[in-house]
């Protein structure tokens, strides 16, 4: 692992929902989005704030914090977090452009059975966290929008980081692939200007309607199955939505 890499693993966090009654959990990284440092997650890990609109964020130092879904992209798997008290002092991640080749690693808390069976899994279909950026998806406004890579992702990283191996920029945040499938490939939404500057901030948070499971999930499935549909023309429809859900 590259000493950028560890720096990153600074600025990772977990994304849980704020209710002891589920267990529901994903992963998230954190950044400085508008001068505000905050946590970037997957819109569908989002939606686990549920009608009050509460996420319980654990930050790599251990500290743990309330967060609210106080943005949700419009189109894409993408959502950003503000967090109670202050965050100036804590680690971010700094974007990066990702590139055809790239070496990545992915990162994000993996759920507890999914970390135990990896090695397991791994010795068997050739996957190791670290990978490369095999297609970039760009849309027709001319904006980049999902890489796809061979890096491993594991359940419960959803929403945590895809990082480049050598600067430990940030490329995107883990959207969906075929690993239940027993593939290798996943896909993420990539961070950059375009991505970010389309998310609408409400400081107080959004109405929970926004980031509705219904929602989001018919969102999610018309971008995904557009930019999957290009990065991998031999799917076919149902192939392509089994990846997505």
């Amino acid at each position: 692992m590259s000493a950028p890499v560890d720096v990153a693993r600074a600025a990772a966090a977990r994304v849980r929902a704020d209710a002891s009654s589920t267990s529901r959990a994903g992963s998230g990284v954190v950044v400085r989005h508008r001068g505000v440092a905050c946590v970037l997650t997957a819109a569908h890990v989002a939606s686990f704030a549920g009608a009050k609109n509460a996420l319980r964020v654990e930050l790599a130092s251990g500290a743990a914090r309330r967060g609210r879904v106080v943005g949700v992209h419009d189109a894409l798997d993408l959502a950003v977090v503000y967090l109670d008290g202050d965050l100036d002092g804590a680690a971010t991640m700094e974007p990066g452009e990702a590139r055809v080749g790239d070496e990545a690693r992915a990162l994000g808390t993996a759920q507890r059975y999914a970390a135990a069976t990896a090695a397991c899994a791994d010795a068997i279909r050739g996957r190791r966290e670290t990978g490369r950026v095999l297609k970039i998806h760009r849309d027709d406004r001319g904006d980049d929008t999902h890489a796809m890579h061979d890096a491993r992702v594991l359940a419960g990283q959803s929403g945590g980081a895809l990082v480049r191996e050598t600067d430990g920029k940030l490329l995107g945040v883990h959207s969906f692939g075929d690993a239940f499938w027993g593939g290798s490939r996943d896909v993420c939404v990539l961070v950059n200007a375009a991505t970010l500057d389309a998310i609408e901030i409400a400081r107080d948070g959004v109405d929970p309607e926004v980031y509705a499971t219904a929602r989001v999930n018919a969102m999610i499935f018309r971008s995904s199955d557009e930019a999957l549909k290009r990065m991998a023309p031999e799917l076919s429809a149902k192939q392509r939505a089994s990846w997505i859900f």
